[in-house]
C-alpha cells in the first residue's frame, strides 16, 4: 500500500490494511481518513504532525515507531500497548491528543506524559499506573474499571470526567481539578462513611 518511504503532507482516506506489516516510513503532516489498521504493525516509523481522523487502529502494534505531534479524533484505539511507541526523549508536554476516541483495554504504563489530552474518550480498563501525566486534560472522559496507581496526576482537568476510581493516597491529584459531586468518589479509597 505504502510504496514510497517518505510521504509530506498527503491524504489517506479509506484505507484498509488490516492485519499488515509497515516499516521504517516516515509521514509528514499526513492526514488518515477513515482508514483500517486494525491488528497491523508499524515498525520504526516516523509520524511528524499527523492526524488520524476516524480510523480503526485497535490492536495495532506501534513496533517503536515515533509520534511526534499526532492527533486521533473520532478513533478506536483499543488493546494498544502505548510503550512501543519510541517517545520523545526530551519533550516538555505529550506528543499526541485524543479527542472522542476509544481506548479501552489499553497501557500507559509508567509513560511520560506531561500534558496529555484525552477528552470526550471512552477509556475503560485503561492501565495508567506510574505514569506520568500531570497538567493532562483529561476533561468528559469515562474511566470506568481503569487503574491508577502511584501515577502523577497533578494539575490534571477532571471536569466533566466520570467512573475514575483514584485513590488520593497512592496517587498525586495535588491542584487537580474535579467537579464537586464527582469528587466524592476520591473518598471511597479511604475507610470512612459518607452521611447525608
Amino acid at each position: 500500500m505504502f510504496k514510497e518511504f517518505d510521504y509530506f503532507d498527503q491524504q489517506f482516506s479509506k484505507c484498509v490494511a488490516s492485519a499488515q506489516r509497515f516499516s521504517d516510513i516516515e509521514f509528514e503532516q499526513c492526514q488518515f481518513i477513515e482508514c483500517d489498521f486494525s491488528h497491523s504493525q508499524f515498525s520504526n516509523c516516523r509520524f511528524i504532525e499527523c492526524e488520524f481522523i476516524n480510523c480503526n487502529l485497535s490492536d495495532l502494534n506501534w513496533g517503536y515507531s515515533s509520534l511526534e505531534e499526532v492527533s486521533f479524533v473520532d478513533c478506536k484505539l483499543n488493546s494498544i500497548q502505548w510503550a512501543q511507541v519510541n517517545w520523545p526523549q526530551l519533550s516538555l508536554t505529550s506528543s499526541v491528543s485524543f479527542k472522542n476516541c476509544q481506548l479501552s483495554h489499553s497501557s500507559f504504563y509508567e509513560l511520560q506524559l506531561k500534558g496529555l489530552i484525552m477528552t470526550d474518550c471512552f477509556a475503560k480498563d485503561v492501565d495508567f499506573r506510574q505514569a506520568n501525566l500531570a497538567t493532562s486534560d483529561f476533561s468528559n472522559t469515562d474511566f470506568r474499571d481503569s487503574l491508577f496507581q502511584q501515577t502523577n496526576l497533578s494539575k490534571v482537568n477532571f471536569v466533566g470526567a466520570m467512573h475514575f476510581n483514584i485513590d488520593i493516597k497512592n496517587n498525586n491529584v495535588s491542584r487537580a481539578k474535579f467537579e464537586r459531586f464527582a469528587a466524592l468518589n476520591l473518598l471511597s479509597g479511604l475507610d470512612i462513611e459518607l452521611v447525608d
